[in-house]
């Protein structure tokens, strides 16, 4: 009974009444608004200008796993911290801790932490743990600012957040900085994923109309979001003003459309909705001693399959990490951005760098395509120059787990260390290649509860221990 219980309530708060949606959204072209003329009590579904009403959806970021963040600062040449020894780690907003949850199955070494101020969010993250009985990772419920009074925390090795700054007040954002400036240590890595200019900048027209419905619309905030989407789509099918002035508006409002409805609601429906400047971002945690390191996504971190040769140029000639990652921004119109920082950061020694060089494995993931010819690629075959080598890499790593030393010595091109990294690094963000665990830590108990758990509840992550991460299936 107990197995039924849980699997319903995961199921349920994912889930929004087929009455109020069907297939994910409204019929386009009817736009059946459902307005409540009481102004404002559309509001209720707010908490902190928050979405409260319905569940954040479950989500499993790899970027913000230990291995890739420890992976991603050592390849641009800087220390980190050790996996083999025990850690700590905190995620700020966690919902219902399915991303924290794996994460802490994974490394039994570490001990885990979930902030999150959704009651909703923490009581199938709690119901979770006692399904699994793992028992290195705590949930508390608390905002940002009231975390601030916690006096029971200890530093933590890493601190991340995914899709939490865009949507949150100032004073959350600076309570953000003010938790990672306690407790994030020396060393210690904070990784902070938000919407970012000048990609995000032609949706907040978009996001304040649907903002604005929303205030007077009856329903679940999933539906007053799909039916906001749909409106504009529908202003959209005119293509002038602003969609005229952006013409990819409607390819991404398109795409947002084969969202879930509760990730489009606390994607949109926040009343402090704000795109940042990486700039503005990379100065604010510069104050509590951060460096920004590089890119969790991996592939915004190659200026030479982003950006023209004159822009590489421009980028080269500039001082300060400020101006050049805001020209990034601008020749990749980026719209989301995942950044790693590093405190009172440190470089590798030489000695150090060779080390890692020479130990860290790297593996095939399951239906990378070995042996196959990837000129046809969808994501990768574009880059012509690359493409033997490539597939010369996936050969080697078919026969065993090799360091990045260990394959330019078995397929004897003349390229430097830094481009050996930069292309193994395409090869993990298209999902064909991942960093191997660093030490052989006993995880078959937990993992085999999680991928249990997550079976039952109908979700499709499952722990990989040898790659340190969890994979969808």
């Amino acid at each position: 009974m107990e197995q039924v219980i849980l699997r319903f309530t995961m199921q349920a708060l994912q889930q929004v009444s087929d009455t109020e949606v069907s297939n994910g959204q409204f019929m386009e072209h009817e736009l059946p608004f459902l307005f409540d003329h009481k102004q404002g009590n559309g509001m209720s579904s707010l908490q902190k200008g928050y979405v409260v009403d319905v569940p954040y959806p479950t989500f499993v970021h790899r970027e913000a796993m230990p291995l890739w963040l420890n992976t991603v600062s050592q390849m641009h040449g800087y220390k980190v911290p050790d996996l083999k020894k025990p850690f700590r780690y905190l995620e700020l907003g966690c919902a219902m801790g399915i991303h924290l949850h794996l994460t802490a199955a994974l490394y039994p070494q570490g001990q885990f932490t979930g902030i999150d101020f959704n009651p909703h969010h923490l009581m199938v993250a709690e119901e979770g743990l006692q399904e699994t009985e793992i028992h290195n990772i705590q949930f508390i419920q608390a905002s940002f600012d009231e975390a601030l009074e916690l006096n029971n925390l200890e530093p933590f090795d890493f601190i991340v957040t995914h899709g939490v700054w865009s949507w949150i007040d100032e004073k959350q954002q600076q309570a953000i900085v003010n938790i990672v400036d306690r407790w994030l240590k020396p060393g210690g890595i904070f990784y902070c994923s938000y919407m970012s200019h000048p990609g995000a900048t032609g949706m907040t027209s978009i996001q304040k109309l649907m903002f604005e419905m929303s205030r007077n619309l009856k329903g679940s905030s999933a539906t007053k979001a799909v039916q906001g989407l749909n409106l504009a789509r529908k202003i959209g099918q005119s293509q002038t003003g602003l969609f005229q002035q952006i013409p990819s508006l409607n390819h991404q409002l398109e795409q947002l459309a084969g969202d879930k409805p509760n990730y489009i609601a606390h994607d949109f429906l926040s009343e402090h909705w704000q795109p940042q400047h990486s700039a503005d971002m990379i100065r604010r945690f510069g104050k509590v001693r951060l460096a920004y390191t590089a890119g969790a996504g991996l592939l915004e971190n190659i200026d030479t399959l982003n950006l023209t040769p004159d822009v590489v140029k421009i980028v080269q000639q500039l001082p300060l990490v400020t101006l050049q990652e805001t020209v990034r921004d601008i020749a990749r119109n980026t719209q989301q951005r995942q950044d790693i920082y590093i405190r009172d950061r440190e470089k590798l020694t030489e000695s150090e760098k060779d080390q890692f060089y020479q130990f860290q494995k790297f593996a095939l993931l399951p239906g990378a395509p070995a042996g196959q010819s990837l000129k046809l690629d969808s994501k990768i075959g574009h880059i012509q120059d690359a493409i033997p080598v490539f597939e010369k890499i996936l050969s080697v790593l078919k026969i065993r787990a090799l360091s990045l030393a260990e394959i330019k010595a078995a397929i004897q091109i003349s390229l430097s260390e830094q481009q050996w990294a930069e292309l193994i690094q395409v090869l993990i963000w298209v999902g064909y290649v991942h960093p191997c665990a660093v030490n052989k830590v006993q995880t078959d108990a937990d993992c085999s509860a999680m991928n249990k758990w997550m079976a039952l509840q109908e979700l499709s992550w499952r722990c990989h221990p040898e790659f340190s991460t969890a994979l969808e299936h």
